[in-house]
């Protein structure tokens, strides 16, 4: 009897489970039937509206409302990356999230009647929109304008967020280079409605810049937004537009480790030609070496500037000076090469003694000391009362002979002595040239290279 008891029981448990769980699937299947309706039921209503909306619509009528005559459209943004600014050719590419805001007072709706629809979102070739674009623009359209979706509101806001890649004129200023700034400014506007019919402005007076990516060659400052009004020769009425002007600034340490920085060592070592001594045979060849350097330097810089007949850049200035400098210090050099390597020829009577001891005060250089002509090349009556003397002297010479020996070997005969000495004369002179060029060179390349800075600083 109690077998059959714990049977009954067994049997009772056994059967309310597979009743819940039968119970458990049922309502699983009828809430999964539910949602599936309720999916169904939005998708419905998102077609009914849709079908709604643009059964009277014309997307290629203004949308003008009730008591106006003018469909205000607001154009935004936001720039996502500076791509590349070509300055020889003075074009600029940027990728940008272009934000294009109006009423359309055709797509408007009571959310109560759509099940509390509050946005749909459509296919812009769908609806109306305004025919913005880039007027200072190089490319055939307006990329991405065609090819998204816009957002549309109860009311009839709609507002059409999308990509695209701009490609336009950018008047490059390149006085300062590297140190240079540059405004791009990007005009946006409508090209067939005018200033009666559409009304172009700005909502946010500046460009989002929180998405941006760094440049690798450029820092965009700030990027502020103006609406102007403007009177074109073909028509009346005024043509709105809002004007983008991105503020660039370029980072110069690409250039200043690469061509500024060895251009001022190179200028250095055209200096150091004028320490070289003329024996060595390299002053010339230094200058010309140098000439060559400031000539690459300057062709490196031409490849990133445009041929620009307005300004010319410091750093360009710069090279030139250079140029011109070590061309003057190479003619000099061969001037002093010239004097030094003169050798036995007369050096005239006012270059010895006056030219010379000039330079010699000017250049702190001691000048030889040398005999006067006069006695070199004694008059007639001199010789006679020389005579005298020369026998005594002669005498005196012969005494010494036979005491010390033939003095032949240990002195110079009188034309030798006079070459040496011409020679010396033409080497100090020579020294003291290039001293003088030296002191020119350096005194130059100061009031120059100020002369480029000072320029740079009063460009605005």
């Amino acid at each position: 009897m109690d077998v059959v008891k714990l049977g009954s029981v067994i049997l009772c448990v056994y059967f309310c489970t597979c009743n819940l769980g039968f119970c458990k699937i049922i309502n699983d299947k009828t809430d999964e039937s539910s949602g599936s309706s309720d999916s169904f039921g939005s998708q419905s209503r998102l077609d009914n509206l849709t079908a709604d909306l643009l059964a009277d619509y014309g997307p290629n009528v203004r949308p003008v409302c009730p008591g106006k005559e003018t469909v205000p459209v607001t154009v935004d943004m936001a720039v996502r990356q500076l791509i590349t600014l070509n300055e020889p050719e003075q074009t600029v590419q940027f990728n940008v999230w272009m934000r294009l805001a109006w009423v359309d007072c055709h797509l408007k709706w009571n959310p109560d009647d759509y099940n509390g629809t509050k946005s749909i979102v459509l296919p812009i070739d769908l609806i109306w929109k305004p025919d913005i674009t880039l007027y200072e623009s190089i490319s055939e359209e307006f990329y991405g304008f065609e090819k998204f979706r816009a957002h549309i509101y109860p009311d009839g806001y709609v507002t059409y967020n999308f990509p695209s890649k701009i490609e336009a004129l950018c008047p490059v200023s390149v006085a300062k280079f590297p140190y240079d700034s540059q405004i791009c400014s990007l005009m946006f506007g409508s090209w067939s409605y005018n200033g009666f019919e559409l009304d172009v402005s700005t909502k946010l007076g500046a460009g989002d810049l929180s998405s941006v990516k760094e440049n690798v060659e450029w820092i965009i400052k700030d990027i502020p937004a103006i609406r102007h009004e403007l009177y074109y020769g073909c028509c009346p009425e005024p043509y709105p537009d809002v004007t983008f002007y991105i503020n660039l600034k370029r980072k110069p340490n690409y250039y200043v480790t690469n061509i500024l920085i060895p251009s001022l060592l190179v200028t250095l070592v055209a200096g150091l030609g004028f320490f070289l001594p003329a024996d060595s045979g390299e002053k010339v060849g230094l200058e010309l070496t140098v000439m060559l350097a400031m000539s690459v330097f300057q062709l490196l810089i031409a490849d990133h500037l445009p041929p620009s007949a307005d300004e010319t850049p410091w750093i360009s200035s710069f090279f030139s000076f250079t140029m011109i400098l070590s061309g003057g210090s190479s003619c000099w050099q061969v001037l002093v090469l010239n004097l030094h390597h003169r050798g036995d020829r007369h050096m005239p009577h006012w270059l010895k003694f006056y030219v010379l001891k000039l330079l010699g005060r000017l250049t702190w250089i001691d000048v030889p000391r040398v005999k006067p002509d006069y006695v070199k090349q004694s008059s007639p009556k001199c010789d006679k009362s020389l005579a005298k003397i020369f026998n005594i002297l002669d005498r005196n010479r012969k005494y010494k002979e036979e005491e010390l020996g033939n003095t032949s070997s240990i002195s110079l005969s009188e034309p030798e002595a006079e070459i040496a000495e011409n020679s010396e004369l033409w080497i100090s002179l020579a020294l003291m040239v290039d001293r003088i060029g030296m002191m020119v060179f350096f005194l130059s390349l100061s009031i120059g290279c100020g002369y480029i800075f000072n320029r740079i600083q009063s460009v605005e």
